[in-house]
């Protein structure tokens, strides 16, 4: 989710960084530009922000999922945005996979090869 905010700020930085550019190409105060225009740069920055919701939209709902599984679960959890999965917090502090720790159908890590058996070896 940190990594969204960051987004966002760069975002607002990057909008902010254009206006003053456009201000010293003009050679306009900046403060008499933005009390002008305030309307089209509020604009502005409401529509930079959505598109970088729309961009990471994927992202925050997995993220949004993985809250409210931990609050259903009464646990810890956070969303990898690196390892696209949700984690649970272990008594020590460490995070792992919840669909591992919770031998989940459907989980990357749950065998679909009938022939393996890891938990009861046939040798």
């Amino acid at each position: 989710m940190w990594l969204f905010w960051l987004y966002e700020f760069l975002g607002f930085v990057a909008v902010i960084s254009l206006i003053v550019a456009y201000c010293r190409i003009r050679k306009q105060r900046f403060w008499s530009f933005t009390w002008k225009y305030l309307k089209w740069i509020l604009l502005s920055i409401v529509g930079v922000w959505l598109v970088i919701a729309i961009l990471c939209r994927h992202d925050l709902y997995n993220a949004t999922h993985c809250y409210f599984r931990g609050v259903s679960m009464h646990a810890q959890t956070k969303y990898s945005i690196y390892l696209g999965e949700c984690q649970i917090e272990t008594p020590s502090g460490s995070y792992v996979p919840i669909d591992r720790t919770r031998a989940l159908p459907g989980s990357s890590d749950h065998g679909n090869n009938d022939d393996v058996n890891d938990f009861y070896p046939t040798n």
